[in-house]
């Protein structure tokens, strides 16, 4: 490794280890000409070491490593701190070492990453899996990753990846993809609002060829404590969080510093080392001299689109947007609404269009009126948003419309629940409401309009569509100012669109429009049973449902492997998974819902009274897996799944003929079990003894088992827990019985 190193940084040093200049995304689309070196100051870091006079001059802050050691392997840290740029061509991480001699370089980065492992411990590893390569590989290509990544056909202006697989398990890295903004508070890799499983599906692609997990990296304590004090000296808290708490380094000033002089002059030194093109250090130079200019409204917006590369999805006066060797990855659910269902909206505008909290919770939360786009608004973090929304609302200064108000005599709710209806303008042909669909084009929430939209913007928009938007399928409902519904308001157009707007600004209290109501999807069960893969009420995307033959019906978690409700009567009413464009839940129908516990339902117990443990959110390999399921000649399904290592068949079928309806449930397991492994068969506020191995669970539901059962206290509630034995478990789950 010694030698590896060594012959690296000696190639670095000699110029013959390829240096690619700091890759800046948004400066790599857009020709900024002035702007370009102050985006340059900010992406770089200047302002972390150097005070400048420029409040755009925004310092990015680097990766807090107060973790580091639990996601990036010591080994990679190592090289990368020898050679950053050497390592990972593009990278904004200047060479803080390039003025040490080889030998000294070698041994001070080295210290570095024996500190930097010690601060974090790694977790558990293992290799991608194919299913979920190929599920993060769609992931990859439609949430918004190749926006500023390259897809699988190489594009060069791409923010590089550098080498994943030498940094990072799956684990390590689906942890950081879940939640980037504790690590990188700046923004620049955002949150894409991954679950859990997306996280790690989308970790394993980005780790698809990687042969093994990266060999662990146990620090030396004394090479740490000297890589401890060398972070200091070389002033790596200029930019990085450790946990420490340290003064940051008094250097020079902005204004001070010279173009050919220190990290602008090209010549190796005890400074960061950019390897910088020749264009880069001229705008760096250029910005210098105008440090104390103020820069317009306009200046500043164009500065922080291009700080966060928004301007690689959004266009913003005729400037950014969708490149045309991008679009094709930039997909929607409804084909109907053209580039408008596919391509993230404009920014033209923006300011004047957004409510000042609905843009800031756009841009800091990722919060999306357009559920029809693949796409995801990721989250910038309120860092980022505060000052973006500031400098948007100050800019986009809105023309006023002119507002024709209708009283309360004129009963304007009821005049704008007839024009929005199918007698009307027929506004829910298009637009849903409170996310239901009245036709087959799905555009924006008719209840989400005065949540987000400016009034003024409003009114202005609905005069005239195709002003703001040339290519829109909006029509204009008012041609010449003259409105075809001359019964409604005396045909008088501002007083229709007020009562359009006042309508909508009633939110939930707004009465259902005429046309909209649509004939439930009751999903039925015959002589066969019935299975749906869909969201449940209180569980994921990784719901089932199965109705059973004789009205007996339950839920089970593919996610967590455990039976999640059970209910009798009818089985589900669909509209919500088949209405929703999969976004919506099944609802369950008839009556005598049991639910039971989320969390493993499988767990060992060294000893008897140690707590359930609780689910565990962070996303990482785990010895517990959904299998998938067999059919019998009824369909009825047999779940298979693997619980701390050890398969599970867990089959349930109904028993009508006698008595009360029940389900009767048998678990096999075809391996031995481990040594305390138990079984949580329910919990709930009341579980009663009714008898041998009989238990009464809350007011409606009593569980018979094959084996002994214990009651046990949990916070306020109760449990009942089975010691898994044997090969074979029976249980019955019966509504209604009596003792």
């Amino acid at each position: 490794m010694k030698a590896a190193l060594r012959t690296l940084c000696a190639a670095a040093l000699a110029g013959l280890v390829h240096a690619q200049a700091p890759f800046i995304a948004g400066l790599e689309r857009e020709d900024l000409g002035p702007f370009a070196g102050a985006v340059l100051v900010s992406e770089l870091g200047c302002t972390s070491c150097h005070a400048g006079g420029q409040k755009a001059f925004l310092a990015k802050p680097g990766p807090d490593l107060s973790e580091v050691g639990a996601r990036a392997n010591g080994a990679h840290l190592r090289r990368f701190l020898a050679s950053p740029s050497g390592v990972k061509p593009g990278t904004t991480m200047p060479d803080v070492l390039a003025h040490l001699p080889e030998a000294q370089r070698e041994d001070v980065a080295n210290a570095l990453a024996h500190y930097l492992a010690t601060l974090g411990q790694p977790g558990a590893s293992g290799r991608p899996q194919p299913d979920a390569v190929e599920r993060g590989r769609t992931l990859y290509h439609s949430v918004g990753c190749v926006a500023c990544h390259s897809p699988e056909k190489t594009l060069s202006d791409s923010v590089p990846l550098g080498p994943l697989a030498e940094k990072y398990t799956v684990a390590s890295l689906a942890a950081f993809l879940e939640r980037p903004l504790d690590i990188w508070p700046g923004g620049r890799m955002p949150d894409c609002q991954l679950e859990r499983a997306e996280a790690t599906d989308l970790a394993s692609y980005l780790l698809r060829d990687q042969a093994a997990p990266p060999t662990a990296f146990p620090p030396d304590p004394v090479l740490a404590v000297r890589g401890r004090a060398l972070f200091a000296e070389h002033r790596c808290h200029a930019c990085h969080r450790t946990g420490d708490q340290l003064a940051p380094p008094g250097l020079p000033a902005w204004s001070t510093l010279r173009a050919g002089e220190g990290c602008l002059s090209g010549r190796r030194g005890a400074w960061p080392q950019y390897p910088l093109t020749e264009n880069q250090r001229a705008s760096l130079g250029a910005v210098l001299s105008g440090d104390a200019a103020p820069w317009t409204a306009a200046e500043e917006a164009q500065l922080a689109l291009t700080r966060l590369n928004c301007v690689a999805c959004h266009q913003r006066n005729g400037a950014g947007g969708v490149a045309s060797d991008r679009s094709e990855y930039f997909t929607g659910r409804d084909n109907n609404l053209g580039d408008q269902g596919r391509l993230p909206p404009t920014l033209t505008g923006v300011g004047a269009k957004l409510k000042a909290r609905w843009l800031h919770e756009v841009i800091a939360n990722g919060a999306s009126a357009r559920p029809y786009l693949h796409t995801r608004m990721p989250k910038f973090g309120s860092a980022n948003a505060r000052p973006l929304v500031a400098i948007l609302k100050a800019l986009d200064t809105p023309t006023p419309a002119v507002l024709t108000r209708v009283g309360e005599s004129s009963r304007p709710h009821q005049a704008g629940r007839e024009l929005v209806g199918h007698r009307g303008f027929n506004c829910i042909a298009c637009h849903t409401f409170r996310e239901r669909s009245a036709g087959a084009i799905q555009a924006l929430d008719l209840m989400t309009m005065t949540e987000r939209l400016e009034e003024n913007w409003f009114h202005r928009y609905l005069e005239q569509p195709e002003r703001f938007s040339p290519l829109t399928i909006m029509p204009g409902f008012w041609p010449d100012g003259k409105s075809p519904l001359t019964q409604v308001l005396v045909g008088d157009s501002g007083q229709q669109r007020d009562a359009l707007w006042q309508y909508l600004a009633q939110g939930p209290d707004a009465a259902e429009p005429a046309g909209l109501a649509l004939e439930p999807l009751v999903v039925t069960v015959r002589d066969e049973a019935v299975i749906i893969r869909r969201a449940f009420p209180g569980i994921g995307k990784r719901g089932i449902g199965v109705g059973y033959p004789g009205g007996i019906n339950l839920s089970f978690d593919a996610e967590q492997m455990r039976l999640a409700s059970i209910w009798t009567g009818g089985f589900v009413e669909a509209s919500g998974i088949w209405r929703g464009q999969g976004a919506g839940q099944a609802r369950p129908l008839g009556q005598d819902a049991a639910l039971f516990p989320p969390g493993p339902a499988f767990a060992v117990l060294a000893q008897p009274e140690m707590a359930w443990p609780v689910p565990d959110p962070t996303p990482r390999p785990r010895p517990s897996s959904f299998k998938g399921y067999t059919l019998d000649d009824r369909r009825r399904p047999a779940f298979l799944y693997v619980v701390d290592g050890f398969a599970v068949e867990d089959f349930f079928i109904e028993r009508t003929a006698a008595g009360p309806r029940r389900l009767e449930r048998t678990l096999k397991f075809p391996g031995a079990p481990p040594a305390g492994l138990h079984f949580r068969v329910a919990a709930a506020d009341s579980i009663e003894p009714r008898g041998a191995n009989e238990f009464a669970v809350g007011r409606s539901l009593v569980v018979r088992l094959s084996e002994p059962g214990t009651v046990r206290g949990a916070g306020d509630a109760k449990e009942l827990l089975l010691l898994v034995t044997g090969r074979e478990l029976k249980l019955d789950y019966h509504f209604n019985a009596k003792p």
